[in-house]
């Protein structure tokens, strides 16, 4: 088992790289919607989408993270060693058939992801058409 001081040190590197993902989302959030709030609303759409069909799919294929859950479940685990694990897990490298796997995985969610924001924007313009009979 790591040492209380390891464990606090694994939660400090977390919230270090929280603080720096949420600043620099929250700074591009901010130039985004100054530029042209209407550009930004359907960027957040386009991101919202993304989340569901491409970046959550890839976050539950990652092992590490999924050790990590795996240790928090369950009481008798070092949950604090796998968290350390994650955090210095180096590049993430993939090779031959490995990587053609992931390369296809990756390339299969991004039609998801295309196929949703088509059906989006149809769906979008339709309702631009229903409403601009109505006027």
């Amino acid at each position: 088992m790591v040492s209380d001081a390891e464990a606090r040190d694994a939660v400090r590197q977390l919230m270090k790289r929280f603080d720096l993902v949420a600043t620099q989302s929250l700074g591009m959030a901010y130039v985004l919607a100054k530029r042209d709030s209407q550009e930004y609303a359907r960027l957040l759409e386009a991101a919202e989408v993304a989340m569901k069909t491409v970046i959550q799919p890839i976050i539950n294929a990652d092992a590490d993270s999924s050790a990590v859950y795996a240790a928090l479940d369950d009481p008798s685990a070092d949950w604090s060693k796998a968290v350390a694990a994650m955090l210095n897990r180096g590049p993430i490298q993939f090779t031959g058939e490995k990587a053609m796997e992931r390369f296809k995985f990756v390339e299969s969610l991004e039609e998801r992801f295309d196929a949703e924001m088509e059906d989006r924007n149809k769906s979008d313009e339709d309702e631009e058409r229903g409403s601009g009979d109505r006027g």
